[in-house]
């Protein structure tokens, strides 16, 4: 993380904190208070856990970056799952920059392309931070659900055809 992006975040923070919403103020005063800019500029090491297989067989995360969504992509997706890491209970102090890390961690190590709807759930005490995992589907796994579906859509389109004959057909005469 740069240093602009360090004091953006700070910012972020103080406006967070002066928010209407209790709940929402605390979490951010209390993550304001455990910010520290130098800490969050160089990246700390953690111990990792055994990497997961991912559903294409491939051992070990990603190459690509994460992408963090506001919103839910245009291109088409599949949702992997929920994701959730916690910071130790034993833990003084709460450090959601290192939870925020691990999070795009976890994404990476699954073969996700993007997380959408990250929010910190729980309590202040629990230091639980959450997201969705988003894939991307390539053009082949687009053709192949099209081709899965093609039938539905052309019994679909057979029936609506025979529903507007039927509504000609029974339709009182114009003139």
């Amino acid at each position: 993380m740069s240093l602009k992006e360090a004091l953006e975040r700070v910012e972020k923070l103080k406006r967070m904190a002066a928010s209407s919403n209790p709940h929402e103020a605390a979490v951010a005063t209390a993550r304001l208070k455990a910010f520290d800019v130098d800490a969050a500029r160089t990246p700390q090491p953690k111990d990792t856990e055994p990497m997961p297989l991912t559903e294409t067989g491939e051992s070990g995360p990603s190459n690509q970056k994460v992408e963090i969504l506001d919103e839910l992509p245009v291109i088409a997706y599949k949702e992997l799952g929920e994701l959730e890491v916690e910071q130790p209970p034993d833990t003084p102090s709460v450090n959601w920059d290192v939870l925020h890390a691990e999070l795009l961690e976890r994404a990476q190590q699954i073969g996700a392309n993007a997380i959408i709807d990250i929010q910190i759930k729980g309590t202040i005490q629990q230091k639980i931070l959450t997201g969705m995992a988003l894939k991307y589907l390539s053009p082949q796994e687009i053709l192949d659900i099209q081709a899965a579906n093609k039938l539905d859509d052309d019994e679909k389109a057979y029936r609506e055809a025979q529903k507007e004959r039927r509504d000609e057909d029974w339709a009182p005469p114009v003139g």
